[in-house]
This record gives C-alpha cells, sequence and structure tokens, in this order.
C-alpha cells in the first residue's frame, strides 16, 4: 500500500489523520515540524506528502522547495493542507499538486489522496 508522509504540527490533527490513513490501508510516516519532514521525507520517500505550511522550525513551503529540487523527491505529490490564508495562491506557487483548506472534510481529503496517487 502506498507510503503517506504527514507533515503536521497540531498532534491532535495529525493523530486524527493518521488513524483515518491507516484503516484506509495506507502506511503512514508523521513529522511535527519541517525539519524532521525533510529527514522522513528522504528516508522514507513517501508516495505522497501532505504538507502544512505554517510549520515550526522550517515552514511548509521550505519544505516544498526542498522537496522540488531534490531528484529522488520531485515528483512525490504535495497536498497542501493548510489554514494559511493565502494557502491556494501559495500551493500554487510552490508547485504543490493540489491544496485543501483547513477544517478539512475527511471524504474529501481521502478523496484528493486517491485522485493523487493514481495520477502519480
Amino acid at each position: 500500500m502506498a507510503r503517506i508522509l504527514i507533515v503536521e504540527d497540531d498532534t491532535e490533527l495529525q493523530g486524527m489523520l493518521a488513524l483515518l490513513l491507516k484503516r484506509h490501508g495506507y502506511d503512514v510516516y508523521s513529522a511535527q515540524n519541517g525539519v524532521e519532514a525533510l529527514y522522513q521525507a528522504v528516508y522514507y520517500q513517501p508516495d505522497l506528502i501532505i504538507l502544512d505550511l505554517m510549520m515550526p522550525l522550517a515552514s511548509g513551503d521550505a519544505v516544498l522547495g526542498f522537496i522540488r529540487s531534490t531528484d529522488s523527491l520531485r515528483n512525490t505529490p504535495v497536498l497542501v493542507v493548510s489554514a494559511h490564508p493565502k494557502a491556494a495562491e501559495l500551493a500554487a506557487q510552490l508547485e504543490a499538486d493540489d491544496y485543501l483548506t483547513k477544517p478539512v472534510e475527511m471524504k474529501i481529503l481521502l478523496a484528493r489522496i486517491e485522485t493523487l496517487l493514481q495520477k502519480a
């Protein structure tokens, strides 16, 4: 099954997303800050990354910039999930594959994940 990295500093939301994705058969890895996200992305080579933009230590845009500039990660689909007021604009500028605004409806999140994984 697909490997998904959740990059989210809100531990409650991160746990809820991880539980939901595990129940749907995904292998799930989590990072609570941008630096941890970089290490996990390189180590696990996920099939998809769910990325919050407002993160401690390294912002989501810095993480996405690293992903897009790293050969082994460049083509990894990234779904931005953020409460940032300009999430749509930033996601487009940073070459995210899709975005959702928080709060997220879980059915929509699952549908977007499935679509992105099928395209990859």
